[in-house]
């Protein structure tokens, strides 16, 4: 059975996403699997959720991690009907090394994707520009999501997809319709257009809405054009018509990531991106 990955540094950024995980898992009728990854040296890093009497210190790491498997089971099961699905949980106890972790997982071909959070200090968008998580999406073969702290555990209604008009967009729209199927929600594929008048853009458009329509042959997808064109950038464009539960991109050279996500930041004012971000591989 497909499983999600889930980082975590056992803080209580990573355990809200360590519940997001077992929220889309349960929808999406696949297991969990726990990863310790440290990101940060042990002396700068979060505050563990699990100490006291509910992790003591002197376990070993896996120890650790198998009991912060154990507690979000078991809120999970405080949350849920008798009957409904449940994920199977499981915890990885090798090293919490990057390499050894992201080796793990990408010879797993049970692994849909991963799920992590931002580390303590940074916002959504800081981490997803960071070299740490940089690496882990330059490593895997997988998408990568990262949920925010204050993502609220519900069934997702509205993806949108920001697409650069490239032409392998249509590979990376299918694998997010086909991954997240099970949610039955609507996909706005998105241009977010800094030059409406350009007719070669308009062509590039015109002929993504096409393949859409011709290639994915399924319902629930619509391309829109944004006007980006204003000085200050935001994130406005996420609202449209209903309000989206997930951005979603495909990964793109780090530059051209950087100036996405810095969108919305200037020295007056900054507007953080407040829902999950999901990262696809570039498909060839």
């Amino acid at each position: 059975m497909k499983t999600i990955a889930v980082l975590t540094d056992l803080s209580e950024k990573s355990a809200h996403a360590a519940k997001y995980a077992l929220h889309l898992a349960r929808k999406m009728r696949v297991n969990v699997k726990f990863y310790h990854l440290q990101l940060v040296p042990a002396i700068f890093h979060a505050q563990p959720v699990l100490s006291g009497e509910d992790c003591p210190e002197e376990l070993m790491i896996d120890s650790k991690l198998a009991a912060f498997s154990e507690i979000l089971e078991a809120d999970l099961m405080k949350r849920v009907f008798p009957g409904s699905f449940m994920p199977q949980t499981s915890v990885y106890t090798g090293s919490t090394d990057m390499v050894d972790v992201m080796t793990e997982i990408i010879n797993d071909t049970e692994i849909a994707f991963i799920v992590m959070a931002p580390l303590e200090t940074d916002d959504l968008a800081s981490f997803i520009m960071s070299d740490a998580c940089c690496r882990i999406i330059d490593w895997t073969t997988v998408p990568v999501l990262v949920v925010p702290q204050n993502t609220p555990l519900r069934n997702i209604e509205k993806m949108a997809f920001a697409t650069t008009l490239d032409v392998g967009d249509i590979l990376s729209i299918a694998e997010l319709g086909s991954l997240m199927d099970g949610f039955h929600a609507e996909l706005m594929v998105a241009h977010l257009n800094n030059n409406p008048a350009d007719n070669d853009t308009k062509a590039a458009e015109k002929e993504i809405n096409r393949k859409l329509y011709t290639d994915l042959r399924c319902g629930g997808v619509y391309f829109r054009s944004v006007p980006d064109i204003k000085h200050q950038k935001d994130w406005e464009w996420l609202k449209a018509n209903k309000r989206a539960d997930l951005l979603a991109v495909a990964k793109q050279p780090k530059e051209q990531m950087i100036s996405f996500f810095k969108r919305g930041q200037s020295s007056h004012v900054t507007h953080h991106i407040t829902i999950p971000v999901m990262v696809l591989p570039k498909r060839p």
